[in-house]
């Protein structure tokens, strides 16, 4: 395996594109703020003329994340120009992806803002539904990743999650419930959030961490493994790649930043792009329990090993011929 380019952050290298499509989580989000640094250099980005598009797996609208990333100082037009939230993509694209379906049961969460105008009617059972929205999954507890336990108690590995049957994880009672309904009336789970796990920010002060939350897609995966059927959107599957595409030239150089191999980069790749991996996310985690310290003579090997033990459990069979190697690799992106 070969990296083009292994750098500090994106300053020495932004410069070869014309436009960006950029994760939010892991990349300039560390779950609670901005990354040191990360406006300023959108902000620089966006000066010497780049297109900068936010695409994030988040299944709020792109009006929600605009407001909610306001309140911590992203402007329109100086931070970046176009922010494309899985949610707000799958919205308006939605006859595509659910056929001729009227109606629906929302679990988990409850995020009607993306049924908005689509002549979908909200049902109260699972038995009545054309399929089951997936929302978020952390509504009434949040499901740490990283200390998930089975039923005797041993805890599971983060990457053997999607492998793993719900039935035997310990306080999975509301998930199991859910998904052995839709099992039973062989309902189809559609998820516009793939993400296994995201990093959040959990307490404050010297307390605060950055912790594994379970996302949509660990579930998505689950059900698979029972034999149920599940429609995805959002990276790394086409469509979403294809919405953006209408903001981008045919005669533009583009390259997607993200932190995550099985989505952002695989999504990127498949798509045609560049691909730039920062270490400041959920690989960057995985790195950390191999060695102390990265560098460039030991991050080939340390990508080897996380391709080869972790993103073939976290990558769907059908996406598994393509490939997951960035183009470039970044510590951080400021």
């Amino acid at each position: 395996m070969y990296f083009s380019m292994f750098c500090k952050n994106l300053a020495s290298l932004y410069k070869n594109y014309d436009a960006f499509l950029i994760d939010m989580y892991g990349v300039l989000w560390d779950g609670g703020d901005f990354f040191k640094g990360a406006l300023a250099l959108l902000a620089e980005m966006k000066s010497q003329g780049k297109k900068l598009m936010i695409l994030s797996n988040t299944t709020l609208t792109a009006e929600q994340c605009r407001s909610k990333y306001q309140a911590k100082g992203l402007r329109k037009g100086v931070h970046f120009d176009t922010f494309i939230s899985s949610g707000e993509a799958f919205r308006r694209t939605l006859k595509n992806h659910i056929g001729n379906a009227n109606t629906y049961f929302s679990a988990f969460l409850p995020n009607t803002d993306i049924f908005e105008n689509s002549n979908l009617t909200r049902v109260d059972t699972i038995e009545q539904a054309d399929f089951v929205y997936v929302g978020n999954v952390n509504a009434n507890k949040i499901y740490f990743a990283d200390c998930l336990k089975n039923k005797r108690g041993t805890s599971i590995p983060m990457e053997d999650l999607t492998s793993f049957d719900y039935h035997n994880i310990d306080d999975f009672d509301e998930i199991t419930d859910i998904l052995d309904l839709c099992l039973k009336y062989h309902k189809t789970l559609v998820i516009a959030n793939p993400d296994i796990f995201a990093l959040e920010a959990i307490g404050s002060g010297a307390s605060l961490e950055r912790r594994p939350v379970l996302c949509q897609g660990a579930i998505g995966e689950m059900y698979e493994n029972r034999g149920g059927k599940v429609v995805y959107f959002g990276k790394p599957y086409q469509a979403i790649y294809d919405y953006a595409k209408q903001f981008i030239q045919p005669s533009e150089k583009v390259a997607m930043i993200g932190d995550t191999l099985w989505t952002d980069i695989l999504g990127g790749n498949i798509a045609g792009y560049d691909s730039i991996l920062t270490l400041s996310g959920v690989v960057g985690r995985f790195i950390e329990k191999l060695l102390p310290s990265v560098s460039q003579s030991n991050i080939t090997d340390c990508i080897n090993v996380v391709l080869r033990t972790i993103s073939t459990k976290m990558t769907h069979k059908n996406l598994l011929p393509f490939s997951q190697i960035p183009t470039h690799i970044v510590e951080t992106f400021a």
